[in-house]
């Protein structure tokens, strides 16, 4: 039986008035992968910084390979053999992915010299052997498409030879494909003796990358089953109850256009695509990583310039030139990216909110109506179940699902007539992303035009009407009705039988 590598006893963790971990403890053994599930707010985040070194517990501690664990710094962490790799990449974005990968930890010469021949080979066989192109080394960091950056900071783990390596939602932003490689590396690491802590919402993974699965609920411990337990019994864990995880699609009454793109080319990524959406609908948008998806929605916010082609919004021309400019006209956009696109991460819950809609609560001499900016926030929260201490707690203390719900709140609180989603889920737990493909369907259905991009194919196939797939820049597929099933997307996005 493989000893104990990690063991947590009783540590809880306050912040303020809220408790994010209550007594919790679990063991985590050598070589063994271990799932961690739970809703948003659940305490998984603080969990994980807590073995990460980034918070110490109030109470309880742990014990790495059966000696006292301590670690006061990520620093000390790593030094330790822990490391982790968080849902938000976070690296040096104006560095290239070589020096990303050794920063802090250079290799020297016999003569104390920086080898950058050695640097690079080591790069070259670390990516070979995880099958990701070698090509990355010498682009800029913050160049990279966020599933490129992810893949990157997975490299750098696994180089650095963890004995506990913690992956916080690693495949929100991969492709399958990218996915399954990632399984791979994570079982070669188990066979190895790493142990592995995955966070996850994502239950179809959990046989391929995990032995066991933990819940956590309301910062407590509350049971674990395996890897092969029932959907609907691990949602019953995570919520405390039962919940109807179905989303009904009621049939669509489209009605006048409220977006029209014809031979619509951003850059050199969108090319020539053609696209509507009317009141009363959903369109989804299909592509694997690179296929323009974001590029094409950036272009219709104005925040990349338009190379060709017209727009038409609400029935007018529309050359869309800022993201300001976009919203006075109508289009809400929620962004892939909410750490370096959405949030303003030192300001409170409640101007986050209400960041979209300050000039229709000032008055005169530019003082804010405070009474009715504050009903609003508090609308908002009630109605999205935004789960936060107080409208004034920094938006950097909820939970990343809960970031995400406030940035949906402010895109809705300008009453668009047109609403694009960049990935509105990733990182969202499984009842909440109920909550949130309910709401995109109410949206469109109760006259909004909606576009969703979505790598979660049945996602996307749960709340459009219509889809659209992109390969390469252009849209290679529009499917409808009976059209819209995971194969015939699939086959369109990587160009097999791509003429349905």
């Amino acid at each position: 039986m493989a000893p104990n590598r990690l063991e947590i006893h009783g540590i809880s963790k306050r912040f303020g008035v809220t408790v994010a971990l209550d007594g919790v403890s679990f063991t985590l053994k050598a070589g063994e992968r271990l799932a961690v599930l739970g809703e948003n707010g659940a305490g998984k985040s603080t969990l994980i910084k807590a073995i990460a070194g980034v918070h110490s517990p109030d109470v309880g501690s742990l014990r790495l390979n059966g000696e006292e664990y301590d670690p006061k710094s990520p620093a000390e962490a790593l030094a330790s053999g822990v490391s982790i790799v968080y849902q938000e990449p976070s690296f040096f974005p104006r560095m290239s992915v070589l020096e990303n990968l050794f920063v802090g930890r250079e290799l020297s010469n016999a003569l104390g010299v920086l080898s950058w021949r050695q640097v690079r080979s080591r790069a070259e066989e670390l990516f070979q052997r995880l099958g990701f192109s070698t090509d990355l080394l010498d682009r800029e960091m913050g160049g990279l498409r966020l599933a490129e950056q992810q893949l990157v900071l997975i490299a750098r783990a696994v180089d650095i030879k963890a004995q506990v390596l913690i992956l916080d939602e690693p495949t929100s932003i991969l492709t399958n494909a990218e996915a399954l490689r990632l399984f791979d590396v994570v079982r070669n690491l188990a066979e190895q003796g790493v142990s592995v802590l995955y966070i996850t919402h994502r239950f179809d993974e959990l046989p391929l990358v995990a032995d066991r699965l933990i819940v956590l609920r309301d910062g407590q411990f509350v049971g674990e089953l395996p890897v092969s337990a029932h959907h609907d019994e691990i949602m019953t864990l995570m919520m405390g109850r039962e919940i109807d995880s179905s989303v009904e699609r009621s049939p669509a009454q489209p009605g006048e256009e409220v977006l029209n793109v014809q031979d619509y080319s951003v850059g050199e990524v969108v090319k020539d695509v053609d696209l509507y959406v009317r009141k009363g609908e959903t369109v989804g948008i299909y592509g694997l990583v690179g296929a323009g998806r974001s590029e094409l929605a950036m272009g219709l916010l104005g925040q990349l310039p338009s190379t060709g082609g017209t727009v038409t919004l609400n029935g007018a021309s529309f050359v869309p030139t800022s993201p300001a400019h976009a919203i006075a006209n109508g289009i809400a956009y929620l962004p892939e990216d909410r750490k370096t696109q959405g949030i303003f991460p030192y300001m409170s819950v409640g101007t986050n909110l209400t960041a979209s809609v300050l000039p229709r609560l000032t008055r005169a001499f530019d003082v804010v109506r405070r009474s009715e900016e504050r009903q609003l926030i508090r609308g908002w929260i009630d109605r999205l179940r935004i789960k936060a201490s107080r409208p004034s707690a920094y938006i950097t203390s909820l939970s990343g699902g809960h970031q995400q719900k406030v940035l949906l709140a402010r895109q809705l609180s300008v009453e668009p007539t047109m609403l694009i989603l960049d990935e509105p889920t990733r990182g969202i737990d499984v009842a909440t992303k109920v909550d949130v493909q309910r709401m995109i369907i109410e949206l469109a259905r109760g006259g909004m035009g909606v576009l969703v991009i979505s790598s979660e194919l049945p996602e996307l196939l749960a709340v459009s009407d219509r889809i659209h797939v992109m390969r390469e820049g252009r849209m290679v597929a529009h499917l409808t009705d009976d059209q819209m099933t995971e194969e015939r997307v699939l086959r369109a996005a990587v160009g097999v039988n791509h003429d349905v």
